[in-house]
């Protein structure tokens, strides 16, 4: 199980967050932008080099500031959760959007054909034939197989076959899967997964006579295999946390510590114990929501690798293990998931490269 890597809270992204929020109340989302650009870059090097187009997903950062990012990068267009991140990356220029949630609903169909009418090349998952019926002109349909996460999706081959023949010709841009359960089997058996499922499900439809165009597999755990995915007859690619990293990734070993760019600064506000502290980021500033096995508590506490973040409350993280640290001390904290620490705070402070700056997070929320 990983504990805490060692990192010196002196140099590097611990220094620069603490002295960047030193006069600012504290939890503070921070990025540290150079290490944000270098995740950029390298996986845009990775798509590039493997033959994949990269159609990044979006939801993890939610900032129109960094989906521009991405698509100078090379980007081919971005994936959104919702339709709120579709509408706000449609606004900062993105002309090519995969909606990866199905649009379920009268009032969600409307915004989708508000948002076609501006002339958008867009696309939206789905599972349904029933529901492409419905769909808004010009948006096409990315059908979701089931590789393994049994989330939602039809089973690979004659399943996928059967039920894609259902839908309105014209309709289908191509297949996509992702494989989240990356995060609880071997990263290399959930790749294999992904593109396995999607060849073989691509290849009774094409025997079919139905044509299909980009087969689009996604996660950041299993972005490492992309060559090979090339090579099994994958199009594209949908990794999401790597621009940030965070402590599951690390734990997983698809990422080091030094690639983790969002922390979030916390202050020491009770020492109840000898080996037990209190911190003032709770569930509503870092991320509840999962944490992989492999990974002993909630995030890692940079430069205390002693320390381990026991248990959230809404305010509150209870962190146990021996430090020099006293009550108004304050620290940086990489939360176990940066999708959802993210969500949670309106604005990102920028450092690392010139000086701190706000950058909104505008695609949080729903609506």
């Amino acid at each position: 199980m990983v504990l805490i890597p060692v990192l010196d809270t002196s140099a590097g992204f611990a220094a620069q967050a603490l002295a960047a929020t030193a006069d600012l109340t504290t939890p503070v989302a921070v990025v540290e932008e150079t290490v944000l650009e270098r995740n950029l870059a390298r996986m845009a090097t990775l798509a590039r080099d493997s033959g994949l187009k990269l159609r990044p997903h979006a939801k993890t950062h939610k900032s129109p500031f960094i989906a521009r990012r991405q698509l100078e990068h090379g980007a081919v267009g971005l994936t959104a959760a919702t339709l709120h991140e579709a509408e706000v990356f449609a606004d900062a220029g993105a002309g090519d959007i995969f909606i990866a949630h199905p649009p379920v609903g009268a009032a969600k169909r409307r915004r989708l054909a508000e948002l076609a009418g501006r002339g958008l090349r867009l696309a939206v998952a789905m599972d349904d034939a029933e529901l492409a019926r419905d769909l808004p002109a010009g948006v096409e349909v990315m059908w979701e197989v089931d590789t393994g996460l049994h989330r939602v999706g039809t089973a690979p081959g004659e399943a996928t076959a059967r039920a894609v023949a259902g839908l309105p010709e014209g309709r289908l841009r191509g297949l996509f899967t992702h494989a989240g359960q990356s995060y609880a089997v071997e990263r290399a058996l959930a790749a294999r997964q992904e593109w396995e499922g999607l060849a073989e499900s691509a290849a009774r439809l094409r025997a079919d006579g139905i044509e299909v165009g980009e087969l689009s597999v996604g996660s950041s755990p299993t972005a490492a295999w992309a060559a090979e995915a090339a090579a099994g007859g994958i199009t594209e690619m949908r990794p999401g946390t790597y621009v940030f990293g965070d402590a599951n990734q690390v734990a997983l070993g698809a990422q080091q510590l030094e690639d983790c760019a969002l922390g979030v600064v916390a202050t020491v506000v009770a020492t109840p114990e000898r080996e037990r502290r209190v911190l003032d980021c709770g569930t509503k500033s870092i991320s509840a929501d999962s944490r992989v096995q492999a990974l002993a508590g909630w995030g890692f506490v940079l430069g205390h690798p002693d320390l381990r973040i026991e248990r959230l409350n809404e305010e509150h993280a209870v962190v146990l293990g021996e430090a020099d640290l006293k009550v108004g001390d304050r620290v940086v904290v990489i939360p176990s998931h940066a999708c959802t620490s993210a969500n949670l705070h309106p604005a990102l402070l920028f450092v690392g490269a010139g000086e701190p700056r706000w950058e909104p997070v505008v695609a949080r929320g729903w609506n």
